[in-house]
């Protein structure tokens, strides 16, 4: 079979963006003669990315409180130094993790996590009305999204320290291979909340209680890490696909 492959980068998840995925996934999945199959997939794809939005809302969140502390502990340091050290910091996970524990406990993360996808659901409507509508943005929706200030400031440290979402998808050897790379790195404790996660889902699925795990698992007062990836593990096996022979984490 013939090889497709199809890579892009993805800065705002709006509905634009959601078709031009859907579009080119639907010519890799109409090469492997499985189009009726991308809907779900592209359920499980649709997660991923959200989950990788979060990531990066939270990530951002935990160095710019980390940045915070580093000023008021060592007041005499300059811009350039503060930069640099966190620089240093990201380079070494163990470091990063429990500095960001200490962060967590100290200040509400979720909370403001919330906050900024909030802000973003703002943004989103907004772009989508103005794509939809197949229309520029007009002033009153310009000075609307100049509003979501947190939003708009994690916007800016995106760019700054170029962290991207990137998907590939890929038609080889009669597999069809679907990868979302996160660059800001993962926290272990959440990467362990995703495994757990997982693993618990998996037992009341296998218990025939599907249904109470997502009931009890209403409440995202953590944001819900973790979860996005029992949905899809759930998608999976509604297809039935093995997860855990599908998804690596």
């Amino acid at each position: 079979m013939e090889t497709h492959r199809i890579t892009g980068i993805i800065r705002h998840y709006t509905r634009k963006a959601r078709e031009q995925i859907y579009n080119a996934g639907l010519a890799i999945f109409k090469a492997a003669g499985v189009e009726q199959h991308l809907d779900d997939i592209g359920a499980c794809v649709d997660e991923l990315i959200k989950n990788a939005v979060k990531a990066n809302y939270k990530h951002l969140l935990i160095v710019e409180a980390l940045q915070r502390q580093f000023r008021l502990q060592y007041k005499d340091k300059t811009e350039a130094q503060v930069q640099e050290y966190i620089k240093d910091i990201l380079k070494d996970k163990i470091q990063f993790d429990t500095l960001a524990s200490i962060v967590l406990k100290k200040e509400n993360i979720a909370q403001k996590v919330r906050e900024v996808l909030n802000q973003e659901g703002t943004f989103l409507l907004i772009k989508n009305k103005a794509f939809s509508e197949n229309r520029s943005l007009t002033n009153e929706e310009i000075e609307s999204i100049k509003t979501l200030k947190l939003f708009l400031a994690l916007q800016q440290k995106i760019k700054q320290y170029n962290i991207r979402i990137i998907l590939k998808v890929e038609l080889r050897d009669n597999y069809i291979y679907i990868e979302i790379t996160n660059t800001s790195p993962i926290l272990s404790h959440d990467l362990q909340r995703i495994y757990s996660k997982r693993e618990e889902y998996r037992k009341y699925k296998e218990e025939g209680r599907e249904y109470e795990f997502f009931i009890n698992n209403i409440d995202t007062s953590d944001s819900g890490f973790g979860l996005g990836y029992a949905k899809i593990d759930s998608y999976l096996y509604n297809l039935g696909i093995d997860p855990d022979k599908a998804v690596t984490v």
